[in-house]
């Protein structure tokens, strides 16, 4: 596994962990977290 999958799956775990805590909060950071992991799924290729 490489370390930036790695970081992904830590970060949408946190944004899950903060949405059930805090939704405005959470979302927020499951948004940002699919974009960064859309960036660097294209930046693979």
């Amino acid at each position: 596994m490489d370390t930036r999958i790695a970081l992904v799956l830590v970060l949408g775990g946190l944004a899950v962990y903060l949405a059930y805590s805090d939704p405005v909060l959470g979302a927020a950071l499951g948004i940002g977290v699919a974009v960064v992991s859309l960036l660097l799924s294209l930046l693979d290729k």
